[in-house]
């Protein structure tokens, strides 16, 4: 790490600019960022040409980029006020969050077209809706066929019971009536056009049709669940016999005295206003059981966060060590709140959770062989069933007329978020929207109302003023033009991934050895190729003299790669042709002694070593 410190105001807030080196794949131009507190702020262009903002926690970000991306990140420390700090603050959360309303409001125009198109479907061919959460306890849905009987639950006996004591025999089947009456009475009636849409103001919130209509057969599937007295399949429900998952009596008192609060806010959800209901009172149910379980057997119980990808990949033998401590970490911290002295809430059973899914997938007792692929953990407990579709009263030429306008609707809002969000290589990129909203912000504080007051601003509140104008639009150079106009009080390099390995070798082995040896792709102990790289020979950024030699041998890989893929097109889809042709474009800049590729790491796991520095950093 390289640091160069200057004497910075006391009372001084600080943001760090951040730029990310380029190698293959996204941002391959290099990459910049904010980082504000622990939070980070970056646009990324994404598909169909747009450019979104997105905040990450720090640790995340540096793992992503600086090590499973092997890119070095740079860092400037800018000294500012606290109320300029926190408007900058205000301002990118503001942002993020209208983006992210808008991105959701797409995804539910989306949702009502397939909806729609579902509904045209004869029945015996209809898709099927994912409804999550409800896979805890059905494969498949069918609101018009009786429940499965083979797995009768004493617990939501017991749950149904005091419901009928608290609001009468007759609630639950009164409430489950009048769910198949407002299905029944739904309809995709909307404004023929979207309202117009901004940047800077957030959108009136209502549900769409598709998420009305998703909220209510998930309502109906979770009334049925509770009446039926259904247990949750027992897949997914994981446990096993782990020193990590022992509990002892106090923290089963923890556990009893949760299980007795989450009782009483199922009954409370039972008559809740809130029309999704059902996915809350789904994932207490069984939850639940994975309670019962845990204090019955004094070792803990939990539901299955996980998600499985199809593209994820398999986990190494390798990588088994570093998975295992990821996952004890994660386990071990949440578990702190079963003995911290403090009521355990719903936010922190679900760490616990998560914490346990994390290790169980990868410790369990006869583990796969080969390893099954890593899954997701999922931010809230969501294992999917189909659900068939429920018809609607409305003719096939209602629908299909519904149908047309809810395509138009759809492809006019698209056209409306490309207005907004266009991404353009040169000028609308990660960094030239940083700038605008450093200055934005800038103008906000300063009461700017003129360029050369929002100038005098900018030199007051940030040390000098720097526009998204000709070099800044390029992450390097905007990098090189901060330090030299902005309060800078201190700016770093955090190294990369292999860097970091290399360094440690250094330590043990001649560093001739290990600079023979890591030099290249065929005999190197730290990287191992992967098809999401393109092949390649040589590693050119350890030294600059050898490189267009080096690069000729790159060359020739990726030519022979795009060569094979003209072969294999039929079976992979053009992906060789296409990591070839790219391996060549990454290769090209090493004959003029230009460094991009740089080797990734897209499986790698953290370590305790790679968390501590990440939070330290």
């Amino acid at each position: 790490m390289i640091c160069l410190a200057i004497a910075a105001p006391a009372a001084a807030r600080e943001f760090e600019f951040l730029y990310i080196e380029a190698n293959e794949g996204s941002a391959s131009g290099g990459h910049a960022a904010l980082r504000l507190d622990d939070a980070v702020y970056h646009f990324q262009h994404v598909e169909p040409g747009w450019l979104r903002l997105y905040r990450d926690d720090f640790a995340a970000f540096r793992f992503a980029y600086g090590f499973q991306e092997n890119r070095a990140i740079y860092r400037h420390h800018i000294a500012v006020s606290e109320v300029f700090f926190q408007d900058l603050q205000q301002a990118f959360s503001r942002t993020q969050l209208i983006q992210t309303q808008h991105f959701d409001r797409l995804r539910a125009l989306a949702a009502d077209r397939d909806l729609l198109q579902g509904l045209l479907e004869p029945e015996e061919v209809r898709p099927s809706l994912a409804l999550k959460a409800l896979g805890y306890f059905l494969e498949r849905y069918r609101p018009a066929q009786a429940m499965p009987a083979d797995r009768p639950s004493p617990r939501l006996a017991a749950l149904r019971q005091l419901a009928a004591d608290r609001y009468g025999a007759d609630f639950l089947a009164a409430k489950r009536r009048r769910i198949r009456e407002q299905l029944h009475a739904l309809t995709p009636a909307r404004p023929a056009q979207n309202p117009p849409i901004s940047a800077e103001r957030f959108e009136v919130g209502e549900l769409s049709f598709g998420q009305r209509y998703e909220h209510q057969l998930l309502n109906l599937a979770a009334l049925d669940v509770l009446q039926a007295g259904l247990s949750p399949r027992p897949e997914t429900l994981l446990q096993a016999r782990l020193p990590e998952l022992a509990l002892n009596a106090a923290q089963i008192r923890t556990l009893e005295s949760f299980r007795e609060n989450l009782i009483a806010d199922l009954l409370a959800l039972l008559d809740s206003r809130r029309p999704d209901w059902g996915y809350p009172l789904l994932v207490g149910m069984a939850r639940l059981h994975a309670l019962d379980a845990s204090i019955a057997s004094g070792e803990l119980t939990v539901l299955d966060r996980s998600l499985q990808r199809e593209s994820a990949p398999a986990l190494a033998e390798a990588d088994l060590p570093a998975a295992l401590q990821y996952g004890r970490a994660l386990l071990a911290a949440a578990s702190r709140r079963l003995t911290d002295g403090e009521a355990l809430d719903e936010r922190g059973y679900a760490e616990i959770e998560r914490g346990a899914t994390a290790l169980l997938q990868v410790a369990e007792p006869g583990r796969q062989t080969p390893p099954k692929p890593l899954a997701v953990l999922t931010a809230t407990p969501a294992t999917p069933a189909a659900a068939e579709l429920l018809s609607l009263p409305l003719a096939p030429e209602a629908l299909a007329a519904e149908l047309a306008l809810a395509e138009r609707r759809l492809t006019e809002y698209r056209a409306q978020l490309t207005e907004l969000y266009r991404y353009d290589l040169l000028g609308r990129n990660c960094v030239t929207e940083l700038f605008r909203m450093l200055n934005a912000t800038v103008g906000r504080t300063g009461g700017a109302r003129s360029a050369e007051a929002l100038a005098d601003a900018s030199r007051t509140l940030l040390g000098g003023y720097l526009d998204d104008s000709g070099a800044n639009r390029i992450p390097f150079a905007a990098y090189d033009s901060v330090g030299a106009s902005y309060r800078v009080v201190a700016s770093e390099r955090l190294p990369p991934y292999r860097e970091r390995q290399l360094n440690r070798q250094y330590q043990t082995e001649p560093v001739w050895r290990v600079a023979l040896r890591e030099s290249n792709a065929l005999t190197s102990t730290v990287y191992a190729w992967h098809g999401d790289d393109a092949v390649f020979v040589f590693f050119t950024q350890d030294a600059v003299w050898p490189r267009p030699l080096q690069a000729g041998f790159n060359l020739a890989a990726a030519g022979g790669q795009a060569a094979l893929g003209l072969l294999s097109w039929p079976w992979d889809s053009g992906r060789n042709l296409r990591n070839g042709l790219k391996g060549a474009a990454v290769s090209l800049p090493e004959l003029v002694f230009f460094n991009i590729r740089k080797g990734s790491f897209p499986g790698l796991l953290p370590d305790a070593d790679a968390l501590a520095d990440a939070a330290a950093e």
